[in-house]
């Protein structure tokens, strides 16, 4: 592991060793809804070079469109196609598990417009509907989670073949007053499982988001179309800078990615040194300027 001040002064000096450059937005170039200092200069600096990178988010119920806007209203130029979310990587799920054209069962929101129906998904939030459908996708939101989790349960006891898709592994989010979480769509898929187990039925959540290789693997696809790379980007070439042990800096080392870790989120230096196995950044950056 090794540590620095100031991760645009080591940019400058180390990029030619990189190939591109993977974002976490909060913690990493957003905190509090602005943009941390230095968010802003980096960004640009890699659009005046050309230098292929992505922003990665496990944000499912935004689209990029929305999403883009909330980050611009921090302080920092993006635009929506420079925005990978976790629910983009349901287009590889749709063909792994046959599902365009396909109806599924939803629960909750997938963002405006909708990732599932932009993959090719056909999308129903109906109870009444879910006998006939080829799957479960867990999304977020606010939706009456009791009808929706009993409906989905029931499917999946009766139909355990079928794949329960959850784009956001993450089991819970900052929500509201300080120190408040909110349930994520992770937790929520988990419950479920958990039920189910218990019903003697076991099913294993198909997760998207990081840590888990499906986003990565779609951010390497669209970056190789994107920028016209003849050869798609070598993984250890690849950094992903962001400010999460368990999400940004495991999911980086599982897939071979240079793991940059940011002290300027949830994550502190005695956290990191602590840190063992994937969990180990390579690199860590005390803030970006």
């Amino acid at each position: 592991m090794h540590v620095f001040d100031k991760f645009i002064s080591w940019w400058e000096n180390n990029h030619c060793n990189y190939e591109a450059v993977l974002f976490d937005v909060d913690g990493t170039l957003i905190s509090g809804g602005k943009a941390l200092p230095g968010g802003a200069d980096i960004i640009a600096w890699l659009r005046r070079h050309d230098f292929p990178f992505f922003l990665l988010t496990n944000d499912g119920n935004h689209s990029p469109q929305e999403k883009c806007e909330s980050i611009i209203l921090g302080g920092i130029d993006i635009a929506p196609d420079e925005i990978i979310s976790c629910a983009h990587a349901l287009q590889s799920a749709a063909e792994e598990f046959n599902l365009k054209n396909k109806t599924v069962f939803v629960l909750g929101s997938l963002g405006s417009p909708c990732f599932a129906e932009a993959a090719g998904i056909r999308v129903t939030r109906d109870t009444r509907e879910i006998a006939d459908c080829a799957a479960v996708i867990v999304g977020e939101g606010r939706y009456d989670w009791q009808k929706s989790i009993s409906a989905a349960v029931n499917l999946l006891k009766k139909n355990s073949e079928i794949p329960l898709i959850v784009p956001n592994p993450d089991s819970y989010w900052p929500n509201g007053k300080p120190g408040e979480i909110g349930i994520g769509a992770g937790g929520k898929a988990r419950f479920m499982a958990g039920i189910l187990a218990e019903a003697g039925i076991m099913v294993e959540p198909v997760y998207l988001g990081k840590p888990y290789p499906a986003i990565y693997h779609y951010t390497i696809e669209v970056m190789s179309r994107r920028f016209g790379l003849d050869e798609k980007p070598h993984p250890e070439k690849v950094i992903m800078l962001g400010d999460s042990l368990a999400s940004d800096i495991r999911g980086a080392n599982d897939c071979g990615m240079t793991s940059g870790l940011m002290l300027t989120g949830i994550t502190d230096f005695e956290m990191a040194e602590k840190a063992e196995n994937s969990f180990r950044p390579d690199l860590v950056f005390r803030s970006l300027v």
